[in-house]
């Protein structure tokens, strides 16, 4: 790029582009970070320096960088028809083929898709699905969602609702009513001082009692992430999700599975849920549904659920739901992963990964490593005996995470004290081990800087 241009661009984002989740201080002063291309797991900035993507930019681009024939289906798609709206009746051709294939590939029953623009959207949907599908059952009191602590379900309103994240809630309280928040299956830092397996799964009995004391008649349904993202890869044990399921059905209850962060290899299979056995009554997905082409999202409902509506307009809408050069990007993703067996890599890489990362439990602030396939985070901490929270604005993972750009590798979304590592499925063997290589140099950087 000349430099003119480049130039340009630099001032655009500083003075006009507002960014997400950071401080526009820091942008202004240290200059933005500025991605302008990417091959496979590979990243290349305005200035022309490499860089891993440890982080598949946001848990998005599975499939890798520069994928042309995903771009090639989206621009033969958009000489024919670039746009034409699900509302009304009106459909078309890529959105039917898309539902079809949805159907055929998620877990049991789950047959019908709802199609919006992203994560937000898709638990924005699943929520006012759940709430209309219990009025038209003859249950109009059920309109309570259950979610949980630590959990992330996005940032419009209903979905921030349902997030269980202290930090991303406070500046727009009071959030909208009937949202329950219960303890999540956090076995580092166990709400009840209890230890698995002797704990019995408390964190999922804790929504029994929730439903009981908020009143079965008022609740219509829990939502629940499979492996918690935000809180940092916390995978539950076996038998939370079955036990779950069971709760449900016995109430009457909704079980939504959120999907977003977890599904199409991530965690080592297709769909994270299938892990447990079990079939939820919707789940919603997004981000890696198109690998980060294009903007997409959808909430895919069990059959029965959809056809309660035969005879009700659901009366929810996106303007760009089913978008048709969105859904031709997601058709091909979704053959490209299939084709290549991508979520059985990510079982693969992910047990890898694992074992890279395991020696950084030398580090005095890294309290714990957890995670499952290409899906792990650190946690760090001031003491591992007494596991005590390093304060907020030391920054520690933010920290982290500018070290490791200044080094060549992408972390994007550093928690206070949380970082996460989540690189595409087609990261190699070689770059696994830079990954970590990085990352242990960026942490002894900073655990100097603590400790010192």
């Amino acid at each position: 790029m000349h430099q003119t241009d480049r130039d340009v661009v630099i001032q655009a984002i500083k003075e006009n582009l507002w960014p997400h989740y950071a401080f526009q201080s820091e942008i202004r002063e240290k200059g933005p970070k500025v991605l302008v291309k990417g091959d496979g797991a590979i990243l290349w900035d305005i200035e022309g320096r490499e860089y891993i993507d440890g982080h598949s930019i946001l848990w998005v681009v599975n499939v890798g960088h520069g994928r042309k024939e995903i771009v090639q289906a989206m621009a033969q798609q958009g000489e024919k028809i670039s746009y034409a709206s699900l509302f009304g009746g009106y459909s078309n051709e890529p959105a039917g083929l898309l539902a079809k294939k949805l159907a055929e590939i998620t877990p049991g029953d789950l047959w019908v898709s709802f199609l919006v623009s992203g994560g937000s959207e898709a638990v924005e949907a699943a929520i006012k699905i759940a709430r209309q599908y219990q009025m038209l059952m003859g249950f109009p009191q059920r309109f309570k969602i259950i979610a949980r602590k630590e959990s992330y379900h996005g940032a419009t309103l209903g979905a921030l609702s349902c997030t269980g994240l202290r930090v991303y809630r406070t500046s727009f309280e009071p959030l909208l009513p009937g949202f329950v928040h219960v303890p999540p299956p956090y076995c580092y830092r166990c709400e009840f001082q209890l230890e698995y397996p002797s704990c019995n799964i408390q964190c999922v009995k804790a929504i029994e009692e929730a439903i009981l004391w908020e009143g079965p008649k008022t609740v219509a349904a829990v939502i629940a992430e499979p492996v918690m993202s935000a809180a940092g890869a916390l995978v539950p044990p076996p038998e939370y999700f079955p036990r779950l399921r069971e709760i449900c059905d016995h109430y009457g209850v909704l079980l939504i599975i959120d999907e977003v962060l977890n599904a199409f290899g991530r965690t080592g299979k297709m769909f994270a849920i299938e892990r447990y056995g079990i079939v939820p009554d919707i789940m919603t997905l997004a981000k890696a549904l198109s690998g980060g082409y294009a903007p997409i999202g959808a909430a895919v409902v069990r059959k029965e659920i959809f056809e309660a509506f035969q005879d009700y307009m659901m009366m929810h809408g996106i303007t760009y739901g089913g978008h048709p050069l969105s859904c031709v990007a997601a058709l091909k993703n979704i053959e490209i992963m299939e084709r290549e067996n991508l979520p059985q890599r990510g079982e693969e890489m992910g047990r890898e990964l694992g074992k890279l990362l395991e020696p950084l439990k030398k580090h005095k602030m890294v309290g714990d490593i957890r995670g499952i396939g290409l899906h792990y985070a650190l946690e760090y901490v001031l003491d591992k005996n007494t596991k005590a929270r390093i304060p907020g604005d030391q920054r520690v993972a933010a920290r982290v995470e500018e070290l490791c750009w200044k080094k060549g590798l992408y972390l994007c979304r550093a928690s206070v004290d949380k970082t996460y590592i989540a690189p595409p499925l087609v990261v190699t063997n070689d770059q696994l081990q830079r990954i970590v290589e990085i990352l242990d140099q960026s942490i002894s950087e900073v655990e100097r800087e603590i400790f010192s």
